[in-house]
């Protein structure tokens, strides 16, 4: 397993993490002009919070493949 690809996808795990943690303390907060005009419902933010969580998810699965691939059999 290269270790440059290891790397990679540890940074990218990493990443991911770092961005779940963001959006749950709030200080990236992508839902605060759909929560000000959401008129007592939840779709505006939930709507609002999925490119974010998108991107989360995807580099979450890239740096896992990253990793998972790179092993020689």
């Amino acid at each position: 397993m290269k270790p440059a690809r290891v790397f990679a996808g540890l940074l990218c795990i990493a990443l991911s993490f770092g961005l779940v943690l963001l959006l749950g303390l709030g200080m990236f907060d992508p839902t605060r002009d759909a929560a000000a005009s959401a008129n007592g419902s939840v779709t505006p933010v939930l709507i609002a919070l999925m490119p974010s969580v998108t991107v989360g998810l995807a580099v979450f699965a890239l740096g896992v493949w990253l990793i998972s691939t790179g092993r020689k059999r």
